[in-house]
């Protein structure tokens, strides 16, 4: 199943069921897994660098830690799954590549969270969102703000997660839900797959049981259309968005 460096040929998956059959079984997660997981699951593109995860998680800017638990974990995943990765040179077999994929970046090396264990965790709820992850995006009408002034609004981190985003257009597409505008159609390749993802439920909303559907919860919008589905708090929805788009045709 494996090259001879111990590195997953790209034909060679885990499935998302095998990894929720993993994630459900005891003995796999062990303390700090899932505060790890969650980490990379919502950093920009799912990619974090071994002192970048340390650090959010408390433990300083060093890499083994990260490096320890991320290869424990997919030791232990392997393991139940009667994986073998062969050894490399004496060297660590590498077991952090059952649960990322890694190369070399100006950062540091990088890992990224592999999309099916992404889609895995979603969908067993196990991800445990942190509140630093929301960021800058629409300025709403009513503030009145200062040239250059930064206004923050708080947007659930599902919207700008590539998995949550990947599932969401590769379900709907990448066409907006309101206007119908599509960037690939009307700029070319330049445009091609790009759509803001908008969150159907207020943050006020959801409490600390509730579980994102990226297919019931999210939709593909365009940058205009979102900026007005933020014109007002809460927010207008899809439906009440359509019917003012006719009205004023």
């Amino acid at each position: 199943m494996l090259q001879a460096l111990g590195i997953w040929r790209e034909e060679v998956k885990i499935t998302k069921q095998q990894f929720k059959d993993a994630m459900l079984s005891d003995g796999i997660l062990k303390k700090g897994n899932l505060e790890l997981l969650s980490y990379m699951f919502f950093a920009d593109e799912c990619e974090a660098t071994a002192p970048q995860i340390t650090n959010a998680l408390g433990y300083g800017d060093k890499a083994a830690p990260a490096n320890a638990a991320l290869g424990n974990l997919g030791k232990r995943i392997a393991k139940h799954l009667a994986l073998e990765m062969p050894e490399r040179d004496k060297k660590s077999p590498g077991w952090w590549q059952v649960i990322a994929t890694g190369e070399h970046k100006p950062r540091g090396f990088t890992w990224r969270l592999r999309r099916e264990l992404a889609e895995a965790l979603i969908e067993l709820d196990l991800l445990i969102e942190p509140s630093s992850f929301d960021y800058p995006e629409l300025a709403p009408a009513s503030v009145s703000i200062r040239e250059g002034a930064v206004t923050k609004v708080q947007v659930n981190a599902y919207e700008r997660n590539p998995v949550a985003r990947s599932i969401c257009i590769e379900h709907y597409g990448c066409s907006c839900v309101v206007c119908g505008f599509d960037f690939e159609q009307k700029y070319g390749d330049i445009g091609k797959g790009f759509i803001h993802v908008h969150h159907l439920r207020e943050l006020a909303s959801i409490g600390t049981e509730y579980q994102v559907d990226p297919l019931k919860d999210l939709r593909p919008v365009c940058p205009n259309c979102h900026a007005m589905l933020h014109r007002r708090r809460p927010a207008f929805s899809i439906e009440e968005l359509l019917k003012q788009l006719v009205a004023d045709a």
